[in-house]
């Protein structure tokens, strides 16, 4: 083997390409030839080096260790390169043996025991799970009928299936399915591997966002029976690492993972009562919760039309404006929703409270008592833990109010503190705003000195006093006033319905910490776009494989489930063996997943998976 350069020219250009071309001297009928046997494109090697890398790649497919380099690179480019003449020899010279079914017969051979060695480990286990999905909600149809090019399908798969095996951007994605997975031994093998072609694959998916959302909630309606009675929306942010000044959505607000020096992008979803994801979209990062419901229901409706009627509506308090609870009204839907403010709601009310549900277990009490009005119900309900947050959360804030005000006031008779009484009203006037919880506990009074006042100077404060409020207004912690048109529900009926909503919670979680949603490295927009749609897409997935494992009574998550199946992988065996009748040693390269283990097989079973990815496959080196 050897290697040689080759140049190219496109007709109509006279730009020249030069590739490398790997080449073997062959004997025919009309004499020596050179015969391709890949094409290693454009590599950034030195011609001196052409050689070693030639000879490197013959001495691992024949298992000649001498012939190996010591150089890094030259030793990572022939193992990619070994890898790809491989796979072109198993699809057509190697003959393949599967153990899916059934048992084979005995194959008896003369093996060099010494010469056997294991390498190329790669995980399959998590990326079989995802894929059995894959194929069960037809992805591979939807794209298609999109007018996906088949050759993409294998690159987007790899895209969301890597956001499950290895939460992260699509960089990592490529270097993952290069280098660490056997996940293209499932999807097929796609026309190109770089990274390139990843970013176009996440390209096409954006595309298709509406019609890929559509199909997968119809589907996953009569996959799962789903009654689709409730919707529940609710929006999150993630943040951008760098300025992303090509991307007009990228703005700077309050970031829900305290990152205030990022730009950030607002996601807004749908799901229903069971979890499934019914519709996202993208928008602005300082986008005001309240102006999205409208567009998200008439989105929704727009590729799900049957969903336009009969449908309850539960949303928190950043959505639930007047306005929207007005929209809600006019277009008939029925809604669950935390009002905002109190209801006129008096702090007597919470005396009146009765239980309306209780878990000595968990040690949880619901307490609430209901008004109507005008064919809406107010629920005011306090809870117990939430009681415990918001009494943990003032007092704090009153430890801090108090120390500062101390502060001020010893300082009235020491040097370098400020005694000035205009300035000290501006500092307890910041005070009250950065601590409002202990702000409204206490009544603060600055006191100026009056001989100054007199003599017409500059007003010098004598003393700062404060007073704690009646106790009334503490009554109301833990407390929140829910707001519905369904008023022939119980109280423990609404509050059960609102607490839903924690699913939105759920999945937002799951995007952020499972499925890679943050941070967001792009700077275009329609890329990072991208980015966070194909996370969306994956929590379809994930989700999935939860359903079906809760209603075997198994509640682990995905991580859970993921690190268990980790170490289910395929190997590649190399071997000689020796021919009885030529005594001709030949390498074999034998390519196979490992036994799952117990826990594996239960998992496997339970999703109703055969636990053999894939089967032997035997390439023979002469």
């Amino acid at each position: 083997m050897y290697i040689k350069k080759v140049t190219k020219q496109n007709k109509g250009s006279n730009k020249q390409y030069e590739y490398l071309h790997l080449v073997e001297n062959v004997r025919t009928d009309r004499g020596p030839r050179q015969r391709l046997i890949l094409n290693l494109g454009t590599l950034n090697i030195p011609e001196e080096q052409y050689k070693e890398l030639a000879n490197c790649i013959e001495g691992q497919i024949a298992g000649q260790r001498p012939l190996f380099s010591p150089d890094p690179a030259i030793e990572r480019q022939a193992k990619k390169a070994v890898k790809r003449i491989l796979e072109k020899r198993s699809q057509d010279e190697a003959f393949e043996r599967s153990q899916d079914t059934g048992k084979t017969s005995p194959v008896f051979q003369n093996v060099d025991v010494a010469s056997i060695e294991a390498n190329e480990p790669r995980t399959i286990g998590p990326e079989y799970v995802c894929h059995s999905v894959w194929k069960e909600l037809q992805m591979d149809e939807a794209l298609l009928s999109s007018g996906v090019s088949p050759h993409s399908l294998p690159l987007i798969e790899a895209l969301v299936v890597g956001r499950l095996v290895v939460p992260d951007s699509e960089l990592h994605t490529w270097a993952w399915a290069e280098n660490r997975s056997a996940i293209f031994e499932l999807t097929g093998k796609p026309l190109r591997y770089s990274l390139n072609s990843f970013y176009r694959a996440a390209d096409i998916v954006l595309k298709c966002k509406d019609a890929l959302e559509a199909h997968l909630s119809k589907l996953e309606k009569e996959l799962f029976v789903l009654p689709e009675s409730m919707c529940f929306l609710d929006l999150t942010n993630t943040y951008l690492e760098g300025q992303a000044f090509s991307n007009p959505k990228a703005k700077r607000a309050r970031s829900k993972e305290k990152r205030s020096d990022c730009k950030l992008l607002t996601l807004a979803l749908i799901i229903d009562e069971q979890g499934f994801a019914k519709y996202s979209h993208l928008y602005a990062g300082n986008q005001n919760e309240g102006k999205t419901l409208p567009e998200m229901i008439q989105s929704l409706i727009g590729i799900r039309p049957d969903l336009a009627q009969h449908r309850t509506v539960i949303v928190d308090a950043g959505i639930a404006t007047e306005e929207n609870v007005q929209y809600l009204k006019d277009n008939k839907f029925h809604y669950i929703v935390v009002n905002r403010g109190k209801a006129n709601f008096t702090p007597d009310d919470t005396g009146q409270m009765q239980v309306v549900h209780q878990d000595d277990n968990r040690q949880f009490k619901l307490e609430a008592t209901r008004r109507e009005k005008e064919g809406e119900a107010f629920l005011l309900c306090r809870s117990t833990g939430r009681e415990q947050k918001d009494r943990s959360i003032r007092t704090r804030q009153e430890d801090l109010f108090i120390e500062r005000l101390e502060y001020y006031k010893s300082g009235l008779g020491k040097k370098g503190h400020t005694r000035d009484y205009t300035k000290l009203i501006e500092m307890i006037g910041r005070l009250r705003e950065r601590y409002p919880r202990a702000s409204k506990c206490y009544d603060v009074t600055v006191i100026p000195d009056k001989d100054v006042l007199e003599k017409k100077k500059k007003a010098k404060a004598m003393d700062i006093i404060w007073e704690k409020r009646h106790a009334d207004h503490f009554k109301f912690d833990g407390c929140y006033v829910l707001r519905t048109n369904l008023t022939d529900m119980t109280d423990q009926e609404i509050w059960k319905t609102y607490m839903m909503l924690t699913r939105v919670e759920k999945a937002f979680r799951c995007l952020k910490s499972s499925l890679g949603l943050r941070p967001v490295f792009h700077q275009i927009e329609y890329r990072s776009d991208a980015h966070m749609f194909i996370s969306v897409l994956a929590y379809h997935i994930l989700h999935v494989i939860e359903q079906k494992l809760r209603s075997h009574g198994d509640n682990r998550s995905w991580d859970t489930i993921r690190d268990i199946l980790s170490t289910h992988q395929r190997l590649t065996i190399e071997y000689d063996i020796k021919e009885q009748d030529t005594e001709k040693t030949i390498r074999y390269h034998l390519n196979l997943c490992s036994k799952p283990e117990p826990e594996q097989k239960m998992i496997y079973h339970r999703l109703k998976l055969s636990g053999m990815p894939l089967g032997k496959k035997y390439v023979a080196v002469k």
